[in-house]
């Protein structure tokens, strides 16, 4: 049966450069269930509605730079 899906879909490497997101962090966000995904054989797809939705209510790009930059040294 094919797959019916209506709106623009992303692989993880298109929304990644799409929207500045890391791979990683679309991961954690799937897993975690925060962020649909559908699966069809070896690919994972993201609906942009869901993307857009989810990057707006959930993600918070300074809280991800914070995390990556490492802590200043007081001596």
């Amino acid at each position: 049966m094919p797959l019916k899906v209506t709106g623009t879909l992303y692989t993880l490497e298109e929304a990644k450069r799409t929207f500045g997101i890391t791979r990683e962090t679309l991961w954690k966000a799937i897993k975690r269930g925060d962020l649909p995904a559908i699966q069809y054989a070896y690919r994972v797809f993201i609906r942009e509605d869901d993307l857009i939705k989810w990057k707006a209510g959930k993600y918070r790009a300074d809280m991800a730079r914070r995390r990556k930059a490492k802590p200043e040294r007081s001596e």
